[in-house]
């Protein structure tokens, strides 16, 4: 009781505490610079542009409009430079409020006008943005090459400020691809870097970034160190903004450590600045925070007040991990109440949310093996070059000392054979040494394939193991869940509901859970069969066979199919089929695989949009053969609702699944390029427009 009632003190001192005025003498004074230049020239617009960024952490309303208006001012008047500065300020903004899309399309922008005017600094600034907004994304492998790219620029100018932010957001991105011994590094460099410089900001943030590291090694009090460092530099500058943000960081440490009273002080205090600051993902993060303290000092009530919020305000943004921790928190807090129901309810969000993160796990690895792969390729292509600029070097000198020697030697027939000799010596050792070059290269060259090869494996391992995590791990909660539920029975202190009520709800609840656990384990043993499928794959006996009736007969299998899951879906099949067709020789089990996986992904996306209910749609699916010089053809079209260009470049990538978790393996299609490339020597595409449908093209050689 005690400490709530110094918790309300705190909640109630803040929310009257009088807001802070965002102004600084710096900012005061270009204030007065702008009201007194009121030309509308490039001065003004660069005026409004440094108005701006003095005020981007404590105003970010202001300032963003500011920004707009110097973007505004510059685009008139054709002032290149004045517009990428204010586009570069928006992107920073847009970042900050989790608006990704516009961000990015703001700091590309920047970019390009920065190049345009021959600022380097200025695309330095502007890639260090990208590389934020693609990590922000989890788009790790474009954030690393954004970031190197604003590395290389900030090296060549000898630009110490921005070689200590370059190297800690590398840093930081390797912390989330788990390169723990890398991110220390890249960590460590910035923060010498930044020292160097002086800069208090980047110093700042290099400290910011071991915290983070810290934090995700589990080392919470080595965490809370770095990110107080941090704020103490946020206080130096004023920063209202940064400091919020390590407020919050240490809260979370604080809490961790069980240190509740100081974890409450914090979580309020960064309430009602950001709050006042508008900080939208701030305030979720406080959120997250108080309902993680509450819970864990037993009041679940407020737990679930906040919880709540946070759960709501997470899903808005797509903030997926802050999504994922309030729902384990809401779960937790339900079960504290008694609630089962809901704590089942949000048990189940967990698990999908946890699931969707997992899968951005998979993309972290395939990121670090796509930066292993890259940086392998590119030590093979700086050897090549050095070693052919040793040779040329060497071919140089060689002939410089043949024309010395000529010169010297016009007079002397017996000199001047000698030298030939000797030059036509040196040319055939240059010539070997080219040789054992262009051999060592062949080397390199299959080493690198080989280790692109054991990347694939080793994606394609992860991606089995994830693959079978989730629905174990599904299992797994459920069963806990279900326990959870038993031990609150033999609980006699507990407060519940009329035995026969309470009994009814937990049968029902344990009926729902072993639904639950049954089908994931279907899906479990689904997996595992499509990898067999894979492994299998190839090995049928070729027959000549009548490709019209095969896909008559698959077509008609994927149809029932479906319509055995819903009996009410309806679809026009429409054939045309080539009565000239001769018999081809392929596997037919292999190739009806592929034939009813390609049917079957075709009447589910008509069945998806008719979903929709929108008006006038008639689900169809077009199966045509046709022959061709030296093949024949087997198109598959649907007017389902199509694929985004994103979609389309992983569709054949083993996992990958646009349906809903429990639904897709993501090999289906892996598989049947598998039968259709390697099986029977054709070819699998597909072309697709969103909103219009979606063609598989099988070819096969005639």
């Amino acid at each position: 009781m005690r400490s709530a009632t110094v918790l309300a003190f705190w909640l109630l001192a803040l929310a009257l505490a009088p807001g802070l005025r965002a102004q600084t003498p710096a900012a005061d004074s270009l204030r007065a610079e702008v009201r007194a230049h009121a030309r509308p020239d490039t001065a003004r617009a660069n005026r409004l542009n440094a108005l701006a960024l003095a005020l981007r952490n404590n105003a970010p309303e202001e300032s963003a409009a500011l920004f707009r208006t110097a973007l505004g001012l510059s685009q008139r008047l054709g002032y290149v430079a004045g517009a990428a500065e204010a586009q570069l300020g928006l992107g920073f903004y847009h970042r900050h409020r989790g608006e990704y899309g516009v961000a990015r399309t703001y700091s590309e922008q920047a970019r390009q006008g920065f190049e345009q005017v021959g600022s380097r600094r200025g695309q330095t600034r502007s890639l260090y943005n990208l590389a934020c907004v693609f990590l922000d994304q989890g788009m790790y492998a474009k954030s690393l090459q954004a970031n190197l790219l604003g590395l290389a620029l900030a090296e060549a100018q000898h630009d110490r400020r921005w070689q200590a932010f370059l190297n800690t957001q590398l840093g930081i991105t390797s912390t989330y691809l788990s390169e723990y011994d890398r991110a220390r590094s890249y960590l460590n460099e910035g923060l010498r870097w930044a020292q160097i410089s002086g800069d208090q900001p980047s110093i700042g943030y290099a400290y910011s970034g071991l915290g983070m590291l810290h934090k995700m090694q589990g080392q919470w009090a080595a965490a809370q160190r770095n990110f107080e460092q941090d704020n103490a530099n946020y206080r130096l500058m004023k920063d209202q903004g940064g400091m919020l943000y390590e407020d919050i960081n240490i809260g979370d440490m604080l809490e961790r450590q069980g240190k509740y009273p100081q974890a409450f002080a914090y979580g309020f205090r960064s309430l009602a600045r950001a709050s006042r600051l508008q900080k939208l993902n701030e305030v979720t993060r406080v959120q997250l925070l108080l309902a993680r303290t509450f819970l864990h000092t037993h009041q679940p009530d407020s737990a679930l007040r906040y919880g709540q919020l946070c759960l709501r305000a997470s899903q808005l943004h797509g903030t997926k991990n802050i999504s994922r921790d309030a729902s384990q928190v809401l779960a937790q807090a339900s079960v504290q109440r008694g609630r089962y129901a809901d704590a089942y309810r949000y048990e189940q969000l967990f698990g999908v949310f946890k699931d969707s993160l997992n899968s951005s796990d998979l993309q972290r690895r395939a990121a670090v093996l796509e930066y292993r792969a890259e940086l392998a390729k590119k030590q093979v292509q700086i050897g090549l070059l050095t070693k052919n600029a040793q040779l040329i070097r060497k071919q140089n000198r060689q002939q410089g000392w043949f024309l010395a020697g000529a010169l010297l030697g016009l007079g002397l027939v017996g000199g001047l054979s000698v030298v030939l000799w000797r030059n036509n010596r040196d040319k055939q050792r240059a010539y070997a040494q080219l040789e054992q070059q262009q051999a060592e290269l062949r080397a390199a060259q299959t080493q690198l394939v080989q280790a692109e090869k054991w990347a694939f494996v080793g994606e394609v391992s992860a991606g089995i193991a994830h693959e079978l995590q989730n629905p174990l791990n599904f299992m797994k909660n459920f069963a806990e869940v279900s326990t959870a539920l038993l031990d609150d029975e033999d609980d006699p202190a507990a407060d519940r509901p009329a035995p026969a009520e309470l009994e009814q709800a937990i049968l029902t609840g344990l009926r729902k859970n072993l639904q639950q656990i049954s089908q994931h384990g279907q899906r479990a043993s689904a997996i595992i069969n499509d990898m067999l499928a894979h492994a299998r794959s190839g090995h049928g006996q070729a027959a000549p066979t009548d490709l019209n009736a095969l896909v008559q007969e698959y077509l008609t299998l994927a149809y029932r199919g479906l319509q055995a899951q819903d009996a009410a879906f309806r679809a026009t099949l429409r054939t045309e089929f080539d009565p000239a067709l001769p018999p081809v020789a392929v596997v037919p089990p292999d190739l009806g695989r592929v034939l009813l996986n390609l049917c079957g992904n075709g009447l589910y996306a008509v069945r998806a949009r008719q979903q929709t209910g929108e008006k006038d749609f008639q689900p169809t699916l077009t199966v045509r053969t046709q022959q061709h010089d030296g093949h024949v053809e087997i198109r598959v079209r649907d007017n389902g609702m199509g694929m985004s260009a994103a979609v389309l470049a992983q569709v054949f990538q083993p996992f990958f699944t646009t349906k809903p978790a429990g639904e897709g393996t993501g090999l289906g299609l892996s598989l049947s390029h598998d039968i259709v490339t390697k099986g029977h020597g054709g070819t699998l595409t597909v072309e697709s427009r969103e909103g219009q449908g979606t063609e598989f093209l099988v070819r096969l050689p005639r």
